[in-house]
C-alpha cells in the first residue's frame, strides 16, 4: 500500500476544534489491493449488474480500486457497470454528506493508475476532475488537513491527463532557490509516496523534455537529479524510476555530446549520475537500456576524472615525476586516444584518494602483495593495448588486451603478479631482462620519447614530443 496524502496529526483526538474541521479529509487508504479484490468480488456476486441493490455504498465508493487488478482482470472490462459509476454514482456523491470519502478512491487511482492511452482511465480522469472541481467538494477539501491538494487540483489542474503532468513538472522546475522538493510536497499535503506513482513518473518525463538551453542550466540539473532519487541519504536510497533510465541520462547528457560543459556543470553531472545510476564502466545494470551516446559521454568524463585523481594522488604521495606523467598521458587523452582508465592503489595511496574524493564517488582497486604503501598503478586502454604505469620508481608496462595475462579493468583488487605481467611487448627491445620502461631522464624527455615511439609503432598514434612535455603554462 502506498500513501500519497499526509496523515492526520498524532494529537488529532486531543483537538476538539480540529476534530470538527478535519472530519471528512482524504486521510490514508487501506491495503488497496485487498480492497480492490473485495470490491470486485462484491460485484461479481451480482454478475456486475449496474442497478443491483446488493452491493453496499462502500463497495460503490471503492470501485476505482477494482478497475485494474491485472492485464485482463478488473471492473474496467464491465462497461455498463463502469458507465453507471461514472455517470450516475459519482455525480450523486458530490451532494452526499461526506463527499471526500468518494474522492479518496478517485484521486488515488488516478495518480497510481495514470494511463492516458486507456479509454476507461480517461473516463476516470473526467469524472474525478468534475467531482473535485465542484464547489461543494472544494469547500470540503479546504476544511481538511489535505487542503494543500486544492492548489494541486485547481491551479495545477493535476486531474487533466493532457496538461496535468506538464503543469506539475513546470511548477517543480520553477521552485525558487532554497525551496526543496520536500517543501513542495508539504505545501500540497502529500507524503513521499506521491513521488512513486505513475502520474508523478509522467511528470518527471515531461520535465526531462525541457528545451536544451534549460537542460544546460546547473539549477535544472540539480532539481531533476533531486527528483530522481528516492529516500535520499538513507540506506534505501535508489533511483525512483528505473524504467526512465534512458530518458534521464539522455536528457542530462545530450546537450554536451558535441561540447564540454563548464567544470562545475560537468562535476555535478558526474556526481549525480554516479549517485543515481552508478559507474557505467562497470555497473552495467544501472545503465541498462541507456543510449550509447550518453554512456560514452559520461564514461569519457569519468576516465578523465580517474586520471586526474591518480595524478593528484601522486602529488599527495610525493612522486617525483608526477607532473611529467600527467602531461604525457593527458596529451593522449585530450587527443582522444585513451579510451578507459582505472587505478589500483596501495594503502597510503588509497588514503590520499579519500582525502581528494571526500564523498567517496570514485571507485578503485586494491593491490594485494608486498609493495610500498604509497605505490599505485594507472591502467589505461589505448586501442588494443593496456598500459600499466607504476608510480614511485615503478615501470611502465604494456600488454595486448586480448592476452590471457592481461589484467581486466574495473576489478576491486589485483594480485601483484597480475599488474607485473609477463608480456612480449618490450619497451627496451631486448636490452634489459624486464620489458617494462623505467622513467629515466624525465626532464629531457627520455622515457617519454621511448614510450612515444612504442605507441607510434604499435598503435599508429604519433604525437610530437613537445606536446608530451610540461611547460611553464601547464
Amino acid at each position: 500500500m502506498q500513501e500519497f496524502f499526509a496523515p492526520l496529526p498524532p494529537d488529532f483526538d486531543q483537538l476538539a476544534h480540529a476534530a470538527r474541521t478535519k472530519r471528512g479529509g482524504l486521510g490514508t487508504d487501506p491495503d488497496l489491493r485487498t480492497v480492490g479484490e473485495r470490491t470486485y468480488s462484491a460485484f461479481e456476486r451480482v454478475q456486475f449488474a449496474p442497478h443491483s441493490a446488493t452491493p453496499r455504498q462502500r463497495d460503490w465508493r471503492h470501485i476505482p480500486y477494482a478497475l485494474w487488478l491485472g492485464t485482463e482482470r478488473g471492473l474496467h472490462t464491465h462497461t455498463p457497470l463502469i458507465d453507471h459509476y461514472f455517470e450516475v454514482a459519482v455525480p450523486e456523491a458530490r451532494t452526499s454528506r461526506r463527499p471526500l470519502k468518494w474522492g479518496r478512491g478517485l484521486l488515488h487511482t488516478y495518480l497510481q493508475g495514470f494511463n492516458s492511452d486507456s479509454p476507461v482511465f480517461l473516463k476516470l480522469a473526467q469524472a474525478a476532475r468534475s467531482f473535485f472541481l465542484d464547489p461543494r467538494v472544494l469547500a470540503s477539501l479546504s476544511e481538511t488537513e489535505a487542503n494543500g491538494l486544492e492548489r494541486l487540483i485547481t491551479t495545477l489542474d493535476v486531474l487533466d491527463p493532457r496538461s496535468g503532468p506538464q503543469r506539475v513538472a513546470d511548477d517543480i522546475l520553477s521552485l525558487p532557490d532554497g525551496k526543496t522538493l520536500l517543501d513542495w510536497q508539504t505545501r500540497h499535503g502529500l507524503t513521499s509516496g506521491f513521488w512513486l506513482n505513475n502520474f508523478c513518473r509522467h511528470a518527471f518525463l515531461e520535465a526531462l523534455q525541457a528545451p536544451e538551453d534549460v537542460r544546460r542550466d546547473l539549477r535544472y540539473i540539480q532539481r531533476v537529479c533531486a527528483w530522481a532519487v528516492h529516500d535520499a541519504g538513507t540506506p534505501q536510497q535508489r533511483f525512483r524510476y528505473p524504467i526512465c533510465r534512458d530518458e534521464f541520462a539522455y536528457s542530462l547528457l545530450s546537450p554536451w555530446f558535441q561540447t564540454t560543459p563548464p567544470p562545475e556543470v560537468q562535476h555535478t553531472l558526474m556526481s549525480e549520475l554516479l549517485r543515481t545510476l552508478g559507474d557505467p564502466r562497470h555497473n552495467h545494470a544501472g545503465w541498462l537500456g541507456v543510449r550509447r551516446e550518453a554512456i560514452e559521454t559520461v564514461s569519457r568524463w569519468l576516465t578523465g576524472r580517474t586520471m586526474d585523481a591518480f595524478f593528484q594522488i601522486l602529488q599527495h604521495t610525493q612522486d617525483d615525476i608526477g607532473p611529467y606523467r600527467r602531461r604525457f598521458w593527458e596529451a593522449y587523452f585530450h587527443a582522444g586516444h585513451i579510451l578507459e582508465a582505472w587505478v589500483a592503489l596501495g594503502e597510503d595511496a588509497a588514503n590520499a584518494l579519500r582525502a581528494i574524493d571526500v564523498r567517496g564517488e570514485l571507485d578503485h582497486a586494491k593491490i594485494l602483495g608486498k609493495i610500498s604503501p604509497n605505490q599505485c598503478v594507472l591502467m589505461l586502454r589505448m586501442g588494443h593495448l593496456l598500459f600499466c604505469d607504476w608510480s614511485h620508481q615503478g615501470r611502465l608496462r604494456a600488454i595486448d588486451i586480448h592476452s590471457r595475462q592481461a589484467p581486466k579493468l574495473y576489478q576491486t583488487q589485483y594480485e601483484l603478479f597480475e599488474l607485473r605481467f609477463a608480456t612480449p611487448l618490450d619497451f627496451n627491445q631486448g636490452r634489459l631482462d624486464d620489458p617494462g620502461l623505467l622513467h629515466l631522464e624525465s626532464e629531457l624527455g627520455g622515457w617519454q620519447d621511448t614510450a612515444r615511439d612504442f605507441i607510434s609503432q604499435h598503435l599508429g598514434i604519433t604525437l610530437p614530443l613537445a606536446d608530451l612535455m610540461p611547460t611553464e603554462s601547464t
